[in-house]
């Protein structure tokens, strides 16, 4: 069978002679965490996943833009434990229809819930030049995302050991809507923008005739819509993120496999003393080709975070911190983490003017931040 060949920016299709390209970009997808949370807000600056077929071809040189699409869906919030999010959610006495009062529980705990939506377009345009360097070839890549970020935050009493086990449903309700009256007033948020511009040189290695090597040492900085008072932002926050990369693919009869090693070294904001701990990702893929134009295959992802969060807010007078909402308790030095696994299919569109792809990921077993799933869909071309 004639096998096309797919590569992290640019890609190659030996027959007919056509550059094509399925590179994807980096947007953070996770959303937003409240207290269980690990790295700022439960967020890094990468996109768990972004890396598709991409990962499993040679690059050439040329002019290449991508276009991909993802949308990414969490209706859980999972804690240290691996279990549902909790709050200590202190609740004062309260006087109810009935008449019934009850007694204040200063260490009450709360069931975090979640709605959390991502919508972004992640433009990319990246150009790989014959100048060889080390014997790779050079170029370079850069990336701006726009993108639709919402999240609505609930909080349900956890009545286990506590006086309320015995109280009936409404009065029961009562006392959660209290609750997520002081939540949702914080937490909730809907924006659009712009965010984080990356910008990368790129060097790349063919190491024989099925194996290529990508080394792409990125620089992310903060031109986000971005403000310190709000939990919801398109922009990551005011703080730089190193992320060099390096890409393994394979490209076999028939079949391809690609791999991505990502590691992310934050600095600290600078608008409220948040270190976002350092981050590993990941992604890989493994694709068979059905016919000339059409391949099919799986895709996952495993993210780990290494280094625990810290926060400093020596530098804040204690009104800059009540003004800007700057929080001390998701401080705990939790460290987050999930895994993912889902389908992804290719087409060659014209003998390959073109690549489309699309891919479904499902996370699970996530740790100190949102378990969700995203679809994503790609469209490439040279110029």
């Amino acid at each position: 069978m004639s096998h096309p060949r797919l590569s992290l920016q640019p890609a190659l299709r030996p027959q007919p002679l056509r550059a094509l390209t399925l590179a994807a970009s980096a947007v953070v997808l996770t959303l937003v965490a409240h207290h269980a949370g690990a790295a700022e807000n439960g967020l890094q600056r990468y996109s768990p996943g972004v890396g598709g077929s991409d990962m499993t071809a040679p690059l050439v040189p040329g002019w290449y833009v991508q276009a991909p699409l993802v949308a990414y869906h969490a209706n859980k919030i999972k804690g240290n434990d691996g279990k549902q999010a909790t709050s200590s959610t202190p609740v004062g006495e309260q006087t109810l229809p009935g008449p019934v009062t009850v007694p204040a529980q200063p260490g009450m705990r709360s069931n975090i819930g979640i709605d959390a939506d991502t919508y972004a377009l992640l433009p990319r345009i990246t150009y790989l030049s014959a100048r060889r360097v080390l014997g790779a070839n050079v170029g370079f890549t850069a990336m701006l995302p726009v993108m639709n970020r919402r999240a609505n935050f609930t909080a349900a009493p956890n009545f286990a050991g506590t006086p309320y086990a015995s109280l009936p449903s409404s009065v029961q309700n009562l006392v959660t809507s209290g609750i997520n009256a002081r939540i949702d007033a914080t937490q909730d948020g809907d924006q659009t923008g712009l965010g984080d511009l990356e910008v990368s040189p790129v060097l790349h290695w063919e190491i024989g005739d099925h194996q290529a090597v990508t080394f792409a040492p990125t620089v992310v900085l903060p031109t986000g819509n971005y403000n310190v008072s709000r939990r919801v932002n398109t922009g990551y926050g005011n703080f730089y993120t190193f992320r060099p990369s390096v890409q393994y693919s394979f490209v076999g009869d028939g079949w391809d496999v690609g791999a991505r090693t990502v590691f992310s070294f934050n600095t600290r904001n600078k608008d409220n003393g948040y270190y976002s701990g350092n981050m590993f990702n990941l992604d890989w893929q493994a694709m068979a080709f059905v016919s000339d134009d059409w391949r099919v295959g799986l895709q996952g992802y495993f993210v780990r975070q290494l280094s625990r969060d810290t926060q400093n807010l020596s530098g804040f007078s204690s009104t800059e911190i009540t003004e800007r909402n700057l929080r001390k308790e998701i401080t705990s030095g939790n460290k987050s983490s999930v895994n993912a696994i889902g389908p992804a299919v290719g087409w060659l569109m014209n003998g390959g003017e073109m690549m489309v792809e699309g891919k479904f990921l499902r996370e699970f077993s996530a740790r100190n931040r949102t378990e969700g799933q995203a679809f994503w869909l790609t469209v490439s071309k040279p110029l």
